[in-house]
């Protein structure tokens, strides 16, 4: 399961990222969710431990649920449509805003307590994906463009030209065209 080791990891964005790329076309199956032990691994690495502990095994399909409503949101149209599908998460899963104390600072929080489980880290996520709409921009979200693979990014580099989900992606394909060029060039 390919998980957020950057200095995100953690964040509401990289909840909501890692979700979506547990479906990986790369893999002979797709669906990296095999069960709650996968989904409780996935939060803890977020340090949602409370919310991990607390989701059962009927929550499984209901997290595939909340992945294929954020791979909507990845694949939308436009950003109207985009905004729209947040919109409508943060209503399903969100909480009126409190401001709270986090790492010495204040910060809105519009999710529910941790005790809620998946509603809590849906919530949070969903804060995570309208957070980064709103300060980077729609263009800053994509999906890998080294082909089967249809992984999730939002692009945070400097000059906003993020194609691929990970390194190894773009290895694999710069690899590829290297192949290539050497194959089309005549022997000497």
């Amino acid at each position: 399961m390919p998980l957020t080791r950057d200095e995100t990891r953690g964040t509401g964005l990289a909840v909501a990222v890692d979700l979506v790329n547990t479906w990986d076309e790369l893999e002979a199956e797709p669906d990296l969710i095999e069960g709650l032990a996968d989904i409780r691994f996935w939060l803890d690495w977020h340090g949602l431990h409370t919310a991990a502990k607390r989701l059962r095994s009927r929550d499984v399909d209901r997290v595939r649920a909340l992945r294929a409503r954020f791979e909507d949101v990845f694949d939308a149209k436009d950003e109207s449509e985009a905004v729209d599908l947040l919109n409508e998460l943060a209503l399903e899963h969100g909480t009126p805003p409190q401001l709270e104390r986090a790492n010495g600072e204040w910060r809105l929080r519009t999710w529910p307590d941790e005790r809620e489980g998946l509603p809590a880290a849906a919530a949070y996520a969903t804060a995570g994906l309208l957070e980064a709409l709103r300060d980077l921009g729609w263009e800053r979200f994509g999906r890998c463009a080294g082909t089967p693979c249809r992984c999730a990014f939002v692009d945070r580099s400097r000059n906003r030209t993020r194609r691929y989900c990970c390194t190894l992606c773009a290895d694999r394909v710069a690899q590829a065209h290297y192949r290539a060029r050497k194959k089309a060039r005549p022997a000497p």
